[in-house]
């Protein structure tokens, strides 16, 4: 049985984060100077997506806890949330690929990975929320789903009970 090409796993000081380079410098940036020390502070878990043959960063996402106003989302779906004025989300904040691995389709891999990951959460959660930096990526995450927010185009949720029919 041959060992799969990428292992997904929370990031940790072994990873090498040298090299890696996705095109935007501030994600670049934010993976080399800044994910480690949002770990510490407890603001954000990264998780990576390891190259099993290469043993490099081939990817990233991070996920924190968040909220989504009700006033953002569509009126169907408002209706059927309690009167409070937010609900519980987890939230993508930021998800890059390394250039050396972009159109292989992890991405959508890492995704997945956070739609996991949050629906199995030990606290409610009932969507993933990620304001995308574009409108390509804008585009990316409808193209998986997602819905944007009232009022910003950018920022999109995904419901969590949607999954099962994706």
């Amino acid at each position: 049985m041959s060992t799969p090409p990428f292992s997904i796993v929370s990031f940790s000081r072994e990873h090498p984060k040298k090299g890696f380079c996705c095109g935007a410098e501030i994600l670049d940036r934010y993976f080399a100077e800044h994910a480690g020390q949002d770990i510490k502070k407890k603001i954000s878990k990264c998780f990576v997506a390891i190259d099993n043959e290469q043993l490099r960063v081939a990817g990233f996402y991070t996920l924190s806890a968040a909220q989504i106003p009700l006033t953002s989302l569509p009126e169907l779906l408002a209706k059927k949330m309690p009167r409070y004025d937010a609900i519980p989300a987890s939230k993508i904040g930021r998800l890059a690929i390394d250039k050396r691995y972009q159109g292989l389709g992890l991405g959508s891999v890492l995704i997945a990975d956070a739609l996991k990951k949050s629906s199995d959460a030990s606290m409610g959660v009932y969507a993933v929320l990620v304001d995308a930096k574009d409108d390509n990526a804008t585009a990316f995450y409808q193209h998986h789903g997602f819905i944007p927010c009232l009022g910003k185009p950018q920022t999109l949720f995904l419901p969590l009970g949607t999954i099962g029919k994706l």
